[in-house]
């Protein structure tokens, strides 16, 4: 029996399984972060640990094909070089596509619809036959809007708001001056400047923390970000002419976990496109390997 590798490459852990034809998941394995807008060494690197630890377990002989989804693929020369990598370590079949696409296929298939992902980042990925295409995904400098790393942003900007204006700090700022274990707002630089987007993103847990103790600035901030990622995935769902209902899944901690970002993004979204068949779906995005290799082709012996 021939396995397939499936790689799920996201801005703060690379997860890797290896699954046969019928969707059994013989073998798993976690490493660090797979984006390469963050750090293209450390994320390459990463990447080849977690299908290096599938080749070389007992199940590594009789893997076949490699598909690999990564987000931050579509930036810079991070495909191309991306393939190189690859071609230098392994002589099995590779295919790379986004993380999203990944995502996708493993929640929808070969179905019409979209997913919208937020988590460390956003984006939303769709298709509409052979028509397919993306919104958001512009990474955290251009935008990542309704992401938990963008969250945290807005909310240190309010830090420093408060400070330039001499106000006193609210609730909410004071906890996360107190979680970043300094006074002033000035003691924020050292840690923004020098920590890993994921590193800031996480600070987010922070905020839902304050929120689930009633903070309403706290709740705001996800509230705004379910609406940001409601406009972002009706944006889309324009673009590609989709009918109705229209099939929407979702990925991502803010949207699988986070309550008041998923009401928002539910009540924003049925509000702007009408009638949604919410897909649930509770499959790995590493899953999707096996219909990315079908769709685009690849041998299944």
């Amino acid at each position: 029996m021939a396995y397939i590798i499936g790689i799920d490459a996201g801005g703060t852990k690379t997860s890797a399984m290896i699954l046969d034809k019928q969707k059994n998941i013989i073998f798993t394995v976690e490493t660090g972060f797979g984006n390469p807008q963050v750090d293209y060494d450390q994320a390459s690197n990463h990447v080849w640990e977690a299908v290096s630890s599938c080749l070389q377990s007992e199940f590594g002989p009789k893997c076949k094909q490699i598909v690999a989804g990564i987000a931050g693929i579509e930036a810079k020369h991070h495909r191309a070089n991306l393939e190189t990598f690859f071609k230098q370590r392994t002589s099995l079949p590779v295919i790379l596509v986004n993380d999203a696409v990944l995502a996708y296929h493993a929640m929808l298939g070969e179905e019409d619809g979209i997913l919208t992902i937020a988590g460390t980042g956003s984006i939303s990925y769709g298709r509409n036959g052979e028509k397919e295409g993306y919104s958001g995904g512009w990474g955290h400098l251009l935008g990542d809007a309704g992401s938990a790393y963008d969250v945290v942003i807005q909310a240190l900007r309010k830090i420093t708001l408060e400070a330039d204006q001499g106000l006193s700090h609210s609730p909410l700022s004071q906890a996360l001056l107190q979680k970043l274990g300094v006074q002033k707002a000035e003691g924020m630089k050292a840690f923004i400047y020098q920590a890993a987007k994921g590193e800031i993103a996480a600070l987010s847990l922070a905020i839902f923390n304050e929120a689930m103790n009633g903070d309403k600035e706290a709740k705001q901030y996800f509230y705004q970000a379910g609406r940001q990622l409601a406009e972002q995935t009706a944006y889309l769902h324009q673009r590609l002419a989709l009918g109705r209902p229209l099939k929407i899944a979702c990925k991502g901690s803010l949207l699988e976990k986070n309550p008041y970002v998923q009401t928002e993004f539910k009540a924003a979204l049925s509000s702007l496109v009408g009638d949604i068949e919410w897909i649930r779906n509770e499959e790995p995005a590493a899953m999707g390997a096996l219909s990315v290799a079908s769709r685009y082709g690849f041998e299944r012996r």
